[in-house]
């Protein structure tokens, strides 16, 4: 019997439905109980029935399927990647890549997660091919999955390949855009002295984005600047994020080393201004600059719980 009009005035599938319908049921059971693979097995089955009995590229059904299936080969990749699997996590963003529309958001969530795998891999040039790609698609998405993280990874990987000053354009413009995300009229201001808990998360990348920019002002000499930046890091995850939380930690450690250093070498330009004789530990013996982090967190994060999209730590 095809679609039946029940009391309640909602439907029944129509009968040639079925059998696809139960599996996406069944795919979503699996998915609620962690079991991504099994979910993505059966969802990649009720796509083969649907096309099988000659469901068109444009049905709203099968573009919902096949968005969910790119979404758990994202998922899946990123628990590859955490695994140092990157054959099976490539190929994994490979399917996603070749299922998901072009110019979507899931495209580019897979472009960056397949910057991940690169990245991870010492392949940085790969890996901003993709994260290119995945701006430029986010750039004429209104509703985009915050692009702030992609240009944090370019920022990221900019810096590794001795590019600072493009590093920090990536590290302002992320900037920018989270704070057009996070604070409004609703909200304070970023001198307000109550934490908004829903928004920790994000309130931790606005903190990475600070102590990014610090980083590549640091490589470019411009000490105020990046002591200021990398305070203003510490101080926004120690009010948002928690005392605690290992990003607070880490942010407050990288403060600490980077006013010893820069304190250094502020008193250094002084003494060379005045003429007098450098005293004290050398410019290099602090190791090194501090090393950008990445937005988002390592273990991935999803859009709206659909496609995972993880940053190498």
């Amino acid at each position: 019997m095809r679609a039946e009009r029940q009391a309640g005035g909602g439907t029944e599938p129509p009968a040639d439905d079925e059998e696809e319908t139960a599996l996406e049921e069944q795919a979503a059971e699996l998915q609620h109980a962690g079991l991504t693979e099994e979910a993505l097995d059966c969802l990649e089955e009720a796509v083969r029935v649907r096309r099988g009995k000659g469901a068109r590229a444009d049905s709203p059904r099968l573009r919902r399927a096949l968005r969910t299936v790119a979404d758990l080969c994202n998922s899946l990749a990123m628990q590859r990647l955490s695994l140092n699997e990157y054959d099976d996590a490539k190929a994994l963003l490979r399917r996603a890549e070749g299922i998901s529309e072009p110019g979507s958001s899931v495209r580019a969530i897979t472009y960056n997660n397949l910057a991940c795998v690169h990245r991870r891999q010492g392949h940085l040039r790969t890996a901003l091919q993709f994260l290119t790609r995945a701006l430029e698609i986010e750039s004429t998405l209104s509703d985009a999955h915050n692009p702030s993280d992609t240009h944090l990874n370019i920022c990221a990987i900019q810096s590794q390949l001795g590019r600072h000053e493009l590093a920090l354009e990536h590290a302002q413009a992320a900037l920018v855009m989270l704070h057009d995300e996070l604070f409004d009229d609703a909200r304070s201001t970023l001198d307000g002295t109550q934490p908004f808990p829903p928004l920790a998360e994000r309130m931790s990348v606005l903190a990475i984005a600070y102590h990014n920019m610090g980083v590549e002002q640091e490589f470019l000499a411009r000490w105020e600047a990046a002591l200021l930046s990398y305070k203003r890091a510490m101080q926004l995850a120690r009010l948002h994020v928690g005392e605690g939380h290992a990003v607070t930690l880490t942010l407050a450690q990288a403060y600490a080393s980077a006013r010893r250093n820069i304190e250094r070498k502020l008193h250094e330009r002084e003494q060379k201004r005045a003429g007098r004789p450098l005293l004290g530990a050398s410019a290099s013996a602090r190791g090194g600059l501090a090393a950008p982090l990445v937005g988002g967190s390592a273990s991935g994060r999803s859009a709206a719980g659909s496609a995972q999209r993880s940053t190498p730590a």
